[in-house]
């Protein structure tokens, strides 16, 4: 049947094949690792030097800003080390704002101040988070009210 042929020859030729492809395959592999390209410090200056003071909600003087598109450009005509970036409109025509700045000493009251005085901004108040009027229960039973 196999016409003067040995068997294992057609075992042998799909086993070199495999052998080969996965020399192949592993070569590649460790030739893509190396190639990677190593990561750097970013450049000074860079986002990564932003730091968050904290949320702002800020209200416009008419007329109505409804896009914050509008609001970021008002917002980016105001002076100083502090950059206000929108993060969304709330009710009754406020908008929440994040300070951000690449100073260390310059604190949110700051913020909340160049906002108070820049032109077209009715009010500025800084979004502080509240406290609760009661103290945490210290067991599992509710405190008596």
């Amino acid at each position: 049947m196999t016409h003067g042929k040995l068997p294992s020859t057609f075992r042998q030729l799909p086993r070199s094949v495999a052998v080969t492809a996965f020399a192949a395959l592993a070569l590649t592999a460790l030739s893509g690792c190396a190639s990677e390209s190593k990561s750097f410090a970013p450049p000074r200056g860079s986002l990564t030097d932003d730091r968050a003071l904290g949320d702002i909600l800020v209200k416009f003087t008419p007329p109505d800003v409804v896009v914050s598109e509008d609001a970021g450009k008002l917002l980016a005509t105001v002076p100083g080390p502090v950059r206000y970036v929108v993060k969304r409109p709330m009710s009754g025509g406020v908008w929440l704002v994040t300070a951000i700045t690449t100073s260390a000493d310059v604190t949110l009251d700051q913020a909340v101040a160049t906002l108070q005085a820049a032109p077209r901004v009715e009010s500025a108040t800084p979004d502080r988070m509240l406290k609760p009027h009661r103290s945490r229960p210290t067991g599992r039973d509710m405190p008596a009210s």
